[in-house]
């Protein structure tokens, strides 16, 4: 039998935190993060990440596990949580998956294999020189050529995911697509209960600005000058992060604290309009309204979907 997910997705700053935390409490369960950011140790503030008080005794599990020089991949992701969900359905709880990365959300409900994606920093650093002269329309022209069903799957503006590709075929001279085969075929380990929350796009930016100034004000530039003082560079895909890489652009005195600002706040929609365009291409998405004057009736719907799909 299919082990039973309960998965929250959807923007940031659109509520899944205390959405997903009220879930588990109402299944006697556990959360398992699904955000590539908040795996970081030591970055707290602008990762959103959830406070001990937030979690309301619940248990949550794929937060602070490496430290920001350290490499996580979506493979590790899919290997860890997966671990976690076999452990809990043993104790007969049904996890509840939430979080706005989608990569880490479809590693679970696709048959990814990952097995043979190993990585060359040569090829990548090659790869992205290519993408700053030439551009990601000659990427994806380049991977047309080499391996057309990944070049049909993978859109020419997701940048990173046709270079990933281009580093498969030239570590192992195979196609991207001979090791993901299963590109859009489920994984028949589990049985999928994937919500997502909306909120009038209007109110989501005024919150993800209203958030943006919470966080300066709670500590983010300490935060980013501690992490440099560990030595954590800019270089590192953990600082480039949102809220890191403009708050570095401001301690090295390239741009003013208020533009630093704006431009956290700008980034920080693009991000939830990229989530929102990745989810809503899955139609196996019950979109759920978040009224954050009226959250109980937001709960209230989680819970009536819940019991119609035969989860409660």
């Amino acid at each position: 039998m299919k082990k039973k997910l309960v998965m929250i997705v959807g923007p940031t700053a659109v509520g899944k935190t205390r959405v997903s935390v009220e879930t588990a409490k109402l299944l006697d369960t556990e959360v398992i993060s699904a955000d590539a950011m908040q795996i970081y140790i030591g970055m707290n503030i602008g990762t959103a990440k959830i406070r001990e008080d937030e979690k309301q005794g619940i248990p949550h599990h794929m937060i602070d596990l490496v430290y920001p020089d350290e490499k996580f991949t979506v493979s590790d992701f899919k290997t860890q949580s997966g671990a976690i969900i076999e452990q809990l359905h043993l104790n007969d709880k049904i996890p509840v998956i939430a979080g706005g990365t989608g990569l880490y959300i479809n590693s679970l409900i696709y048959k990814l294999n990952f097995s043979n994606t190993i990585s060359d920093d040569r090829v990548r650093s090659e790869l992205n020189q290519l993408l700053e002269t030439k551009g990601k329309v000659t990427l994806h022209r380049m991977l047309e050529s080499i391996d057309p069903i990944a070049a049909g799957k993978i859109h020419v503006n997701n940048a990173k995911r046709v270079m990933r590709a281009l580093e498969v075929y030239h570590i192992t001279g195979r196609p991207f697509s001979a090791s993901n085969t299963d590109f859009r075929d489920e994984s028949d380990d589990y049985h999928f209960v994937l919500i997502g929350l909306e909120m009038d796009r209007q109110l989501l930016y005024n919150r993800i600005d209203q958030r943006v100034d919470d966080m300066v004000s709670n500590g983010l530039i300490d935060e980013v000058m501690v992490l440099r003082a560990q030595g954590y560079g800019r270089n590192l895909t953990s600082m480039q992060g949102i809220g890191y890489k403009e708050i570095m652009q401001y301690l090295d005195h390239e741009i003013t604290l208020e533009e630093s600002v704006r431009i956290m706040k700008r980034n920080t929609r693009r991000l939830a309009k990229r989530q929102f365009t990745w989810f809503k291409a899955d139609n196996r998405i019950k979109w759920i309204h978040v009224d954050p004057i009226n959250i109980d009736q937001t709960l209230k719907d989680v819970q009536n979907y819940l019991s119609e799909r035969g989860i409660l």
